[in-house]
């Protein structure tokens, strides 16, 4: 059908700005900002660069040695307690907007600036998380040199080194005092077994892990174990699912927990009550200096990993990332 003659369209107001923009006022952004690890471990407030904890373990158990009635006693040695320390770290995020920039009238937010620490605020949290389960020896830092070592605090991997189920012939545990990291060995593929020997491993030497956590490939290789074909679920007669959960072994009860920022190769059973993030300077924000026409705020954190005893952790090593 022919159109009217002279008539104006939508087309020609483009053309000349006269119509305008429709822009939705929300924001879609769906970047994973979950902090399993952050959200998990508990929390101290500590008031020094370097702090320190104490550790113990009990004699070995033993049927003892019965003794004669009137028995004259026989001291005991002592065992003394162990102390452990590791420093803080500091990461920071930052923005900067122009005078310009803030007072323009913005789509889906009120303020660029509030906006961009909100990000920020996410983005900083996810940084935490990660550096808690990847590699990291601890560094007391110095300031010797320009522009200087910076502090380190040594993370998971450099702790955890009895409830260890992993490749003996290339990998290597740590001294599990955060000086130095676990070696990494051969990958090999993830079984039920290695949980179960595990957990016996954690049984054995008193720990109670409660958490599995593992990364996205290694989830559904936990929900294709063998034992998922007696488990019983209710799902609508017009769903499918193999998702597992919750991993009953012998030894305890684990909650699965699918973990994107972690290593792949690494299977981590966490006891929460043993864990936690040391803050010297917990999330704050400040407002840099301006620089002409434009305003800085960062957002930091100091912090540092306390693992209180390693051996309340299991960890299975040298896994598979993908199917073969």
């Amino acid at each position: 059908m022919a159109r009217v003659s002279n008539s104006v369209t939508s087309y020609q107001s483009k053309t000349v700005s006269e119509t305008p923009e429709d822009v939705s006022d929300i924001i879609y952004n769906i970047d994973p900002a979950d902090t399993p690890m952050v959200s998990l471990a508990g929390t101290r407030k500590v008031t020094n660069t370097i702090f320190e904890w104490l550790t113990e373990t009990l004699t070995a158990a033993s049927s003892g040695t019965p003794v004669e009635e009137g028995f004259e006693t026989s001291r005991d040695a002592s065992s003394m307690t162990a102390r452990q320390n590791n420093y803080v770290q500091i990461l920071t995020r930052n923005a900067t907007v122009t005078g310009t920039q803030t007072a323009l009238k913005l789509f889906g937010k009120s303020s660029n600036m509030s906006h961009q620490m909100a990000r920020k605020s996410k983005e900083l949290k996810r940084d935490v998380n990660y550096s808690i389960m990847h590699p990291q020896i601890k560094n007391a830092g110095s300031d010797a040199a320009n522009p200087g070592t910076p502090r380190q605090s040594a993370m998971l991997n450099s702790w955890v080194k009895t409830n260890v189920d992993y490749d003996t012939v290339a990998g290597a545990n740590p001294t599990g005092d955060g000086t130095n990291n676990r070696t990494d060995g051969t990958q090999r593929a993830f079984t039920q077994d290695m949980v179960n020997e595990t957990m016996q491993l954690c049984y054995t030497n008193g720990a109670e892990p409660t958490t599995l956590m593992v990364g996205p490939y290694n989830k559904t290789v936990i929900s294709g174990f063998g034992a998922r074909g007696i488990s019983r679920s209710m799902i609508d007669e017009q769903q499918a699912g193999s998702n597992i959960t919750v991993y009953q072994s012998d030894f305890g009860v684990l909650k699965v927990v699918p973990h994107r920022w972690q290593r792949e190769r690494d299977a981590w059973l966490i006891d929460p009550k043993h864990v936690r993030i040391a803050y010297l300077r917990n999330f704050q924000t400040q407002e840099l200096s301006r620089i002409g026409d434009a305003q800085t705020r960062q957002i930091l954190v100091e912090y540092g990993l306390q693992v209180d005893n390693e051996k309340a952790h299991g960890l299975i090593a040298d896994l598979t990332t993908a199917a073969a």
